[in-house]
């Protein structure tokens, strides 16, 4: 079976009607299954809070007498049916009914421009494809007058690495070529990134711990490593939903420039828990070039500032990111401006919102993407989520959501199933 036959979901429509609230009328479930897990919301006359009420009151008399809990039926059902789709999720939603005649199911098949979020299958609608916003699309260059730092010294470097990884095999210098080759044009590594590499190519660099708790690092290769490419804005991003108001802070110090992230900081060791130290070939007014930062797998953007050079690393001359500097870098301030933007890119509306705008013909023609704020008056209020998102897929002629409604096959009788009529 699949889940466009209407016996796939009997178990599931069953069990739904079973455990909802003395009295229900229509019970609905609105979510998401496939690749061996659910997720949604219950609705029982349209109130999300009546069934919470009536499983604490199951859930402790099945405490209380060892009984199966008030899910155990729905999750058995919900389980498989999300093995039926091993590779993918599938948007419902599930009508049960008290009279089964009620009963339905909504296959509801998104286009790609249509991006699903954990608390509403329609989390935001994608007007221009691939578009990122502005503040991601941001450029950094070096100062005309940038330089090294004074405790640049790419011969400390080789020596560190000589005495901690005397076995090391340094990178080729047709290695350090072409990484060179993948920079901003113009751009070119800093000495000591090449003292390092010239002398370690990779490895686990291994240094006493300093008072900041710096015991070196394991160096990121030249080719081959995702945290090449790991904290480049393109994937930082996650949705407009989250990143549209997302801003690297201001560094008060003047020493790193303010964006989300750049080719131009270049990986040289992570920590193994996900952080990175990169070398920064366009430092701020007040920075110098091959400073090192640390990127943090934990901030969305930015990076903070921790020696004025990689030798001042690993000698131990660094500074504690809780010093003054880019310390709190997830900003997300929707408000906030941004530069030569004509209008929005990016609106978050309810439903409600979205038609009136859409009504009056005033849905900005410079918008990217569009939000749908959860109703949290009629949760999760697909319907009208899919009517909103059609229209705004419309606007830019886009494909539309498409809903596959499945209803219970009449009940036959005695004659028309011998004449299978």
């Amino acid at each position: 079976m699949s889940l466009t036959d209407w016996q796939t979901w009997e178990p599931f429509i069953d069990a739904l009607r079973r455990s909802a609230p003395p009295g229900t009328d229509v019970s609905e479930f609105v979510g998401t299954v496939g690749r061996g897990a659910w997720q949604g919301t219950y609705l029982d006359d349209g109130d999300a809070d009546l069934r919470r009420d009536h499983y604490r009151k199951l859930a402790r008399e099945a405490a209380r007498t060892g009984g199966r809990g008030p899910k155990a039926d729905l999750d058995d059902a919900l389980r498989a049916l999300a093995e039926l789709t091993p590779d993918g999720e599938q948007v419902v939603r599930v009508v049960a009914a008290r009279r089964p005649d009620g009963d339905a199911v909504e296959l509801v098949t998104l286009p790609s421009n249509v991006v699903p979020g954990p608390v509403t299958p329609i989390l935001e609608v994608v007007l221009e494809a691939g578009t990122l916003p502005a503040q991601y699309l941001a450029t950094i260059v070096p100062p005309p007058d940038a330089a090294a730092a004074p405790s640049a010294d790419p011969d400390a470097v080789a020596r560190v690495i000589a005495e901690r990884m005397p076995d090391a095999v340094g990178a080729s210098p047709d290695e350090l070529a072409a990484a060179e080759a993948q920079l901003p044009a113009g751009s070119h590594l800093p000495d000591e990134v090449r003292a390092l590499y010239a002398s370690a190519g990779s490895g686990n660099l291994k240094l006493a711990p300093e008072e900041d708790g710096f015991g070196g690092f394991e160096i990121v290769p030249l080719s081959g490593s995702f945290l090449r490419e790991a904290f480049l804005p393109a994937e930082r991003f996650s949705t407009w939903t989250a990143d549209a108001g997302t801003f690297a802070a201001e560094d008060p110090s003047g020493r790193v420039q303010s964006v989300i992230g750049s080719p131009l900081w270049f990986p040289v060791g992570t920590d193994g828990a996900g952080n990175v130290y990169a070398a920064d070939l366009a430092p701020g007014v007040n920075g110098h070039v091959g400073q090192i930062l640390l990127l943090d797998h934990e901030m969305r953007a930015g990076a903070v500032y921790r020696a004025e050079s990689l030798a001042a690393l690993l000698v131990g001359r660094t500074e504690s990111p809780a010093e003054p500097g880019l310390d709190k870098l997830d900003q997300r301030d929707p408000e906030q401006p941004v530069v030569d933007q004509p209008g929005p890119e990016f609106l978050n509306l309810d439903p409600d919102g979205w038609t009136e705008r859409l009504d009056a013909g005033t849905v900005p023609d410079t918008l990217k993407a569009a939000g749908l704020v959860p109703d949290l008056a009629r949760p999760p209020a697909l319907t009208e989520s899919i009517a909103t998102a059609n229209r705004l897929l419309d606007l830019r002629g886009l494909e539309p959501v498409e809903v596959t409604r499945l209803t219970r096959p009449e009940r036959k009788g005695l004659l028309d199933r011998i004449f299978d009529r």
